[in-house]
């Protein structure tokens, strides 16, 4: 889907999306041809930014591989570096956790230390 802005209030920061409806907007590009093209939706925003700044969460599953919990919301679920090492993107290091899980397993695994200085 493409989002398209129409209405847009650059003082408010607001504009009307063709996916989203009414919606916050970002700056996109200052130098920007067109006033259109400097501006896009939050949620297209976000995804962007999700994407490049945690490269993981598309390995985000439905469920919690430890206890089976089902989310009402997917934000109930993260994604854990089993090793604890969050450079190690690699999706066999990864694995969905609810938040309970995930920090009972962090403060059991000690994951905040520096493993390399044993």
């Amino acid at each position: 889907m493409n989002h398209k802005l129409s209405e847009i209030d650059e003082d408010k920061r607001t504009a009307t999306c063709s996916v989203c409806g009414d919606t916050r907007i970002k700056n996109r590009n200052k130098k920007a041809a067109t006033p259109k093209s400097r501006w896009r939706c939050i949620v297209v925003h976000k995804r962007n930014w999700n994407k490049y700044s945690y490269p993981y969460i598309i390995h985000k599953g439905t469920e919690c591989e430890h206890c089976g919990f089902v989310p009402k919301i997917k934000s109930q679920l993260e994604v854990d570096h089993i090793d604890g090492n969050h450079n190690n993107n690699d999706p066999n290091n990864l694995q969905t956790l609810c938040a309970n899980c995930h920090r009972l397993k962090t403060h059991t695994n000690r994951d905040w230390e520096d493993k390399t200085k044993a």
